[in-house]
Order: structure tokens, then sequence, then C-alpha cells
């Protein structure tokens, strides 16, 4: 956008003495003459062009542009932002937040500078348990637009071994949990609120079609109050017997939508439902042999199959 580049491009000359059309030119990757252009529109600013093998942009000595009147925890809680919202989760590419993070640098009252650069280099959040990082999901630039812009979404949708169905969505949220950004809905077809997993979504296109969004919808409700009593309504229920040994360590996983359970034979038995039964198998033999599930059957003999198959490599 242009406004973004206009903005990097005073920045850039603030921190620097001289900067060359070149030089901004390939740093905002644009042609030499959309930056005389952007120089231009920038008129109303004390900017000095040289002329000449040792010329270039500089902005009148002296001049700065205003500071952002933050406090230390306001510094730190933008500065720990990226490695969270941003680069962990993978919503922010780490170049597009680097950029961003550097304009606000330069904003930064003065002598909290050097404390977020601390922050930066000496605090890393990683959500993840030793596995590679998300990446940025493939549909969320034009999820972001259609949210942005209330325009209905068409897309393919694939759940497990089903094949592809088409959607006709109206966007109201883009929500991460559990490695995966899921894209929550109005499926139209339906009349009701849905879940869609990106990574799962095919062939999506934004359509012209705008819509009202719903006054009374609030994402965060939905997600956190709603979507659980979902749960714990529909869906399959899944019953696991976990061993005596790791039950005290179960005891304290966050099962909000579940049941527990101490069963006569010393197990501990958790209750909950769920939608994704590849998932719940996954999750099972994730433990071997200190977990049965106890239902769905035909999760069961999934589970069965799979070990078969593995004894057969050993």
């Amino acid at each position: 956008m242009r406004a973004d580049r206009l903005l990097g491009i005073l920045l850039a000359l603030e921190k620097k003495k001289k900067v060359t059309a070149g030089e901004l030119a390939r740093e905002f990757e644009v042609s030499v003459r959309t930056i005389y252009r952007d120089i231009e529109a920038l008129s109303e600013f004390p900017i000095y062009a040289e002329r000449g093998p040792e010329g270039g942009f500089s902005l009148m000595e002296g001049y700065r542009l205003r500071n952002l009147p933050l406090s230390r925890k306001e510094v730190a809680a933008l500065t720990l932002m990226g490695s969270v919202a941003g680069e962990k989760l993978g919503l922010i590419e780490g170049k597009a937040f680097n950029q961003a993070f550097q304009k606000l640098l330069s904003h930064f009252p003065g002598e909290y500078r050097a404390q977020a650069g601390r922050f930066s280099e000496l605090v890393l959040i990683d959500l993840e348990p030793w596995q590679p990082e998300p990446e940025v999901p493939g549909t969320a630039e034009t999820i972001n637009r259609a949210l942005n812009e209330s325009r209905v979404l068409e897309f393919a949708y694939r759940r497990r071994s089903r094949p592809p169905e088409e959607k006709e969505v109206e966007p109201y949220g883009l929500c991460y949990r559990g490695k995966f950004w899921y894209l929550v809905g109005f499926c139209r077809e339906r009349k009701d609120f849905r879940l869609y997993r990106t990574d799962r979504i095919s062939d999506l296109a934004m359509t012209r079609r705008s819509f009202a969004r719903k006054a009374d919808f609030d994402l965060r409700k939905f997600w956190n109050e709603e979507l659980p009593r979902q749960y714990r309504t529909r869906g399959v229920l899944a019953r696991i017997a976990f061993d005596p040994a790791i039950a005290p360590e179960i005891k304290k996983a966050p099962w909000a939508c579940g049941e527990l359970e101490e069963l006569p034979d010393g197990r501990l038995e958790v209750r909950f439902r769920t939608f994704d039964r590849e998932r719940l198998a996954g999750f099972v033999l994730g433990f071997g042999d200190r977990a049965e599930l106890l239902e769905p059957e035909d999760v069961r003999t999934r589970i069965r199959e799979t070990l078969r198959s593995a004894l057969k490599k050993y």
C-alpha cells in the first residue's frame, strides 16, 4: 500500500543522513520513477534533494518525526507481540513484522529504544512443542480481505476422507488453536456458524457479494463460550482410560470440554466430544500403552489397524 511506503520513506530518511532513489526503490520493491512520485507526494515535509553522483534525499537537519507516547510496559508488549501473534503463530510473516517493528521503534521515546532492542534479542516465546513453526495459511490474505470488506467467500472444503464440498460462507473471524488456523463463518447452506480449518480449504475465491454482519455476533464469546457448548452437545463421544502412572499429569491438562472419572481399576477416564476422529486416533496413539480408547468403536478399529501395520515394520 502506498501509505505504508510513504511512511517507510520518511522513516528511512530519518534513520539515515542521505538515501538515494535507487536505494529506496530496492528497499520498497518499486521503480525509481515511483520513488520520485512518492517524494513529490511528501512535499509538506522538509525533504532536500541533491543531484549528482553523491546526491540523494535527506531530511532537514534537526527535523524529527513525533515520538509515540508509550510506557515501558507498552513497549515490552509491542516488542513481544511479534514472537507470539506473528512469527510463532504464522499470521504475520517475519519480514512484514520486522518492517512494522522498525517503524514503531523509530517512534519510541528515546530512553525506551534500547530496552525494546534488548527485549527482542533476549526474550523468545515459542508456543509449539518442538515442531516446525506453522506457516502463514495460503488463504490468509484472501480471508483477511473478505473480513475487512464483508464479502462472501466461496471455496471447496475437505473433511478427512470425504470428497470436497462446495461452500458459500460469510466470514466473521480467523482464530488459531492447536497448530491450526480456523475460519469462523456463517454457512449460507446450513444457516449457522461453522469452523473451517484453513489447511482444508481449496479453490478459495472472494466474491463481489457483500453481506451485513450480524450485530450481536461476538467472536471471543463464540470461541470461548458457544464453541465449547457445541462440543459438549454435538460430535462423537470419546472415552479414554489413562494409566494411574500418568493420571496426575492428565488431571492438570485443560479439559475445558470434558469430564474426568477415576475407574475402579485405578485408571482415569476422560470423556469429551470431538468432530475429528483422525486427530483423536493420533492423540491416543501418542500415549503408547499408557492410554486406551474405550469408544467410539470405529476409531478403536482404526487404532488397531495402525498398530498392526506398524508391527509389520518391526
